[in-house]
């Protein structure tokens, strides 16, 4: 990016605070179309791309103060870019989380109520589950490429038991699903008979757990622990009795 495009960059930018006085920051790929209406770039792509790879050579080359509004907001695994009005700071609406999306998708699934269950099941049968365990002979239909299948994962397996559990909760009926959820919905009928199938095949035990069981709000357990560990004890009765005689 020559010098010349730099100082045409900042004076866009100044226009731009200039015309929206009620604005202090903005993600940089809304500055983009004037941008290129002032011809620095002469298209858009990915939601300013164009100037974010000026801005990521500039911060290379330590060299981001030619363009003073920016402000990079840096995360563990990559920058959002912003402009800032002169004067002004970024502040964002929203807390920016510490943590990596790989360590937020694993916050979550720990968080959820089949792990919290599973982990009531393992007290109880005193075995820690294989979770989402897989098999080699339970796949899924090809993909669209007509290439490789994916493995269909059991939601608890405790090998010792012979014993597969599945968690569930059953949907609501309703006659206004449109063609995609229909379409949903059979896939995971469908894959839930696969998975009956080859649990049957290797001479494995499947316990169903339906949701509804446990204490319920707004389709979340409330986690009694008490309360669901009868529950539990209940549906895994002739496992938990073995456990004991052992």
């Amino acid at each position: 990016m020559s010098e010349e495009n730099i100082v045409k960059i900042n004076e866009v930018i100044t226009h731009y605070f200039n015309t929206n006085p009620s604005v202090d920051w903005i993600p940089v790929k809304e500055i983009m179309p004037a941008l290129i209406e002032a011809g620095i770039f002469k298209k858009d792509n990915k939601k300013g791309l164009p100037m974010r790879k000026v801005l990521r050579k500039l911060d290379l080359e330590s060299e981001l103060a030619k363009i003073p509004s920016v402000h990079a907001e840096r995360r563990s695994d990559t920058i959002y870019w912003y402009l800032v009005r002169a004067g002004k700071k970024y502040e964002p609406k929203e807390l920016i989380s510490p943590v990596t999306k790989k360590e937020q998708n694993l916050l979550a699934i720990q968080n959820s109520d089949e792990y919290y269950l599973v982990n009531l099941c393992d007290e109880l049968l005193q075995q820690k589950a294989s979770r989402k365990h897989t098999f080699d002979t339970l796949v899924g239909n090809l993909h669209k490429r007509g290439k490789g299948r994916t493995k269909l994962p059991l939601d608890a397996y405790y090998e010792d038991l012979k014993l597969v559990l599945e968690f569930f909760r059953k949907n609501k009926a309703t006659d206004e699903l449109d063609e995609k959820e229909k379409a949903r919905r059979a896939q995971i009928k469908y894959y839930k008979e696969l998975k009956k199938k080859a649990v049957l095949t290797k001479k494995l035990r499947l316990i169903e757990i339906n949701y509804a069981l446990f204490e319920n709000d707004a389709n979340k357990l409330i986690r009694n622990a008490e309360n669901d560990r009868l529950v539990l004890k209940d549906v895994l009765k002739d496992f938990v009795q073995n456990q004991k005689l052992q």
